[in-house]
């Protein structure tokens, strides 16, 4: 066996580990036996050292430190992920975090193993540069502490919230003003852009099996317009979901029922992302490529049928949640307090590795391979937007003193601004689409 088939054996024993330790913690939170919780990390930390050794024989297979495509740097963020995972740990004396953060980093691996794991060896000169390995590495540990604290921050949604039969009436109202909130007023939109003539009309978005057979046309079509209506929706939805969620004055008096749907929602919204991912990665649904005339829709296509699917889910994770393991919930070790602060710590860390990563390294980077420190690429774009949201947050907290379910939601929100901007290339192209 040589080298290569080596480094891409060890992701999947990698995987393998996370997967059992992931299974270990869920155990743990229904069981609460703290031999279950040893376990978990223990298998975490192998797991950690066979992704350390797998970076190693990768530089050694190029012959230096690199990372150079998408896999690498989602790898990375993994990577920094459990570390922080593994230090939290150890340093509250809290195994409920790895609760939480044990299924996301399962998540991002999972979305790695979609994508090419092959070191090239041949490097284009403008790949050949330190500052690229101190752009992407500092960049993804930055995200990967980012990730960190949107994964507490679900972790204090769910704990911020009383799960009692006695409020059922109560509880289902929320959840229908959810349901009213994320699929009819988008529903009802996009039948008046419709009926306006506003939509774009050609859209790729199919099932595969569908090309050739053009009975189904028109309703590919139609399927297509409506996803990219939910995509066009998803942004300003989030923060609205978020802001009426972690604001309205009915959502306090209940105990914090807003933050729950709104975690739920993020859950599902992953959960269905990734299965997004497979189905395009197998052929089974395909968005439009960049080079179609359509090919500006792509990213909203993608967002909005991961949407759709994150409402399915939504509603599964719903009862399950209320109905199964809402007092296993009320159960977890830890107060808020810890939760808000590891949230801030995480964000405290990502926020100066971020801002020299992906901002400091990728302008000196850019400019000795393409000439100019900013080129408005959008990945370019996406990384200023994250750093301006995050300097938002860090100030909201310092001279506003937001904390808590503000924060939490605040943290959330980064999070998937992080993956859409990591993925923005797929959508987009750009100078960045050589990985």
């Amino acid at each position: 066996m040589d080298m290569m088939q080596i480094y891409q054996s060890i992701f999947w024993y990698m995987f393998l580990f996370y997967l059992a330790g992931f299974v270990s913690y869920t155990l743990y939170f229904m069981s609460k036996k703290e031999r279950l919780n040893k376990i978990g990390l223990s298998l975490f930390s192998i797991g950690f050292a066979l992704q350390t050794t797998a970076f190693v024989i990768k530089w050694t297979i190029v012959g230096a430190i690199r990372f150079q495509n998408m896999f690498e740097h989602i790898s990375l963020m993994s990577w920094a992920g459990v570390a922080i995972m593994i230090y939290v740990i150890f340093r509250y004396k809290n195994a409920v975090v790895g609760v939480i953060i044990a299924p996301i980093i399962v998540m991002l691996n999972a979305a790695a193993a979609l994508l090419d794991k092959n070191p090239a060896e041949n490097l284009m000169p403008a790949l050949q540069s330190n500052w690229l390995t101190i752009h992407i590495s500092l960049a993804a540990i930055g995200s990967g502490a980012f990730v960190v604290a949107g994964a507490v921050s679900l972790l204090y949604l769910f704990k911020n919230h009383k799960y009692s039969p006695k409020n059922k009436t109560q509880r289902n109202d929320f959840f229908q003003q959810s349901l009213i909130f994320l699929v009819f007023i988008p529903v009802g939109l996009f039948f008046v852009l419709r009926i306006l003539g506003l939509m774009p009309e050609h859209t790729a978005f199919q099932f595969g099996v569908y090309e050739t057979q053009s009975a189904f046309q028109n309703a590919r079509t139609i399927l297509g317009q409506f996803v990219i209506t939910m995509g066009i929706l998803f942004v300003p939805m989030l923060f609205v979901f978020g802001y009426v969620y972690s604001n309205k004055k009915q959502n306090r008096e209940s105990n914090g029922y807003g933050g729950v749907m709104f975690a739920i929602y993020i859950l599902s919204l992953i959960i269905g992302a990734l299965i997004l991912g497979s189905l395009s990665y197998s052929g089974t649904l395909i968005i439009t490529p960049i080079r179609h005339a359509g090919g500006f829709w792509r990213f909203f296509e993608f967002v909005g049928a991961a949407h759709v699917i994150a409402i399915a889910i939504f509603i599964v994770l719903y009862f399950v949640i209320y109905e199964l393991v809402g007092e296993r919930i009320n159960r977890l070790a830890g107060n808020l307090d810890l939760f808000d602060e590891i949230n801030y710590r995480a964000v405290s860390l990502g926020y100066p590795l971020y801002t020299v990563g992906a901002l400091f390294a990728g302008a000196i980077w850019a400019e000795q391979a393409w000439g100019t420190f900013w080129g408005w690429d959008p990945k370019e774009v996406g990384a200023l937007l994250v750093w301006l949201f995050y300097s938002a947050v860090l100030h909201a907290r310092y001279n506003k003193d937001w904390r808590g379910s503000k924060l939490a939601i605040l943290s959330i929100i980064g999070t998937i601004m992080i993956f859409l901007t990591f993925y923005g290339n797929y959508f987009f192209g750009g100078l960045h689409a050589y990985a």
